[in-house]
């Protein structure tokens, strides 16, 4: 134990990740498609059709409290135009990364909860951004459901590990990403963050991922994007928002408890119907 804990490193437990999980080749060709200022419509729509299993989960999204569209979407050539290009890349970004890791067995975390939490986090968190300007809310959805994958790579295999943490973290009265940083000489934050910028994703993701615990280290325009996220950490880890934390990030925010309470009802109402699309098996 003490000489895994000494060795270990972010980029070595990143790096054993990578070599067994990647971004799957249909999210890679949609975005090189998007990327492209000549494509079309079509030609999104035609990338998504190789996988249909796909395609109906990314529809009963579609259709589901989250977006609320008054009429059903059939088909992806109309989810499209109607969803977006660049969300339905983020809808697949974040069907494809649940099943990628879904497919390791992890033995030092409850991975059920884990997505559950997440899941809570990122539609809070859009729904935080919806009210504010200058947000995007669909990267604040992918934020929230990333913010964490660290928590995944470093435990992945090693529940002594796991439990090595936790029992620091019981011990001392520490949160959970300060008994890591004691354990180890880093916390899931720093991993999660490095393991976005390896898989190549905007660097908002991985600049929310490496701040949710430490918001005031956010840099530049990520600032204000980090609180949203870590208001939305906190009112999914059960926090009211009368608590302290909820509440001073929220002043931060300009958000009023009547407007955050009304967020969490938003918010569970539409977990309780995305969970049964996004992290069903």
């Amino acid at each position: 134990m003490q000489t895994a804990e000494k060795t270990t490193t972010p980029h070595t437990l990143v790096e054993n990740l990578t070599q067994l999980i990647s971004l799957p080749e249909l999210y890679l060709r949609l975005q090189k498609t998007i990327d492209d200022p000549n494509h079309t419509r079509e030609q999104v729509a035609e990338i998504l059709g190789h996988d249909p299993a796909l395609c109906a989960r990314v529809l009963r999204i579609a259709n589901s409290a989250y977006y609320g569209f008054p009429r059903e979407i059939e088909a992806i050539d109309d989810a499209v135009g109607l969803v977006g290009e660049l969300e339905l890349r983020n809808l697949v970004l974040a069907t494809s990364v649940v099943g990628a890791m879904n497919s390791v067995r992890f033995s030092g975390i409850d991975i059920d909860q884990f997505w559950e939490h997440s899941l809570l986090t990122g539609i809070g968190g859009r729904l935080i951004a919806r009210r504010l300007a200058g947000i995007n809310a669909e990267n604040l959805f992918l934020g929230g459901l990333l913010h964490d994958i660290g928590r995944l790579v470093i435990y992945q295999w090693d529940a002594p590990l796991a439990a090595a943490v936790e029992r620091q973290s019981e011990e001392r009265h520490q949160l959970p990403d300060q008994a890591e940083r004691e354990v180890l000489g880093f916390d899931h934050a720093e991993v999660g963050a490095l393991l976005l910028e390896t898989w190549s994703l905007p660097q908002e993701l991985a600049e929310m991922a490496r701040c949710h615990h430490q918001y005031q280290l956010a840099r530049g325009d990520s600032h204000y994007v980090v609180l949203v996220l870590a208001l939305a950490n906190a009112l999914a880890n059960g926090d009211a928002p009368e608590d302290v934390g909820p509440r001073v990030l929220a002043e931060a925010l300009e958000i009023g408890a009547v407007a955050l309470q009304d967020m969490i009802e938003s918010r569970d109402e539409q977990f309780a119907e995305l969970r049964g699309i996004l992290l069903a098996p």
